[in-house]
């Protein structure tokens, strides 16, 4: 995805090198996204915080340095660096191309916990709904995949249509048998680690999103989406949400 601009408020001295290159190594573990070449700047602050942070954000967006609307495309980490100094660094993305699945995506969640499945109370299932998961779905691309710690890796495939029939079209053989080439140029290992997989729809106006997630766990029941399974593949399951 890439970031736009990295802004770290610290107390105290000014950061030195490796300080600030601590920080920015542990926010590429954090987010799983690499900060090379991207412009770092340090700003002393008596308290840095969130708000403070998203303040200056702001004012950046005011003065033409950063894209319109910062806030939306924002991730944020707190550190504590020798001495107990406190800092707050921020990441602003780079434009996002699904920005709307921000809202769309716990929604979605939601809908699914109701259901009771086994799955929604596994450590990758919450990882989703995190600052770095939702930043990585709103800004990848078709067949983008990233792990995230040892939870989940999580795998988007972009398609032109929000009609179910129509996106049937597209996995030849059904979505299991597609969906199988989709991890493996993602590399994403089924049974190593849980799986989730976002299919982003977008035709014009008209935005779908459909989620399978595939447990490490071969004893919990796997969510597939539904709506885009084939005639032979919904015969051998039954409609969870």
């Amino acid at each position: 995805m890439g970031a736009e601009r990295v802004l770290i408020l610290h107390q105290g001295d000014d950061l030195d090198v490796g300080e600030i290159q601590e920080i920015v190594d542990s926010i590429e573990r954090e987010s799983g996204d690499v900060l090379i070449g991207t412009r770092v700047t340090t700003y002393a602050a008596a308290e840095p915080t969130e708000s403070v942070a998203h303040a200056l954000v702001l004012r950046l967006e005011r003065d033409g340095e950063v894209v319109p609307d910062p806030l939306s495309r924002t991730g944020t980490y707190g550190y504590e660096l020798s001495g107990g100094r406190s800092v707050v660094a921020v990441v602003v993305w780079a434009d996002e191309v699904n920005a709307w699945v921000r809202r769309v995506v716990p929604q979605h969640m939601l809908r699914i916990a109701a259901t009771g499945m086994a799955l929604t109370r596994r450590p990758g299932w919450k990882r989703l709904a995190g600052e770095d998961a939702l930043a990585f779905v709103a800004g990848a691309r078709d067949g983008d995949g990233r792990r995230f710690g040892d939870d989940v890796h999580v795998v988007v495939s972009l398609l032109p249509s929000t009609k179910p029939r129509r996106i049937r079209r597209l996995m030849p053989g059904g979505y299991i048998q597609w969906v199988d080439g989709v991890f493996r140029r993602a590399g994403a290992s089924l049974g190593r680690v849980d799986v989730a997989h976002w299919l982003v729809c977008v035709d014009g106006s008209a935005r779908v999103l459909h989620l399978a997630y595939l447990s490490a766990d071969r004893n919990v029941t796997p969510l597939l989406p539904w709506e885009v399974l084939s005639r032979a593949e919904k015969r051998g399951g039954r409609k969870l949400t």
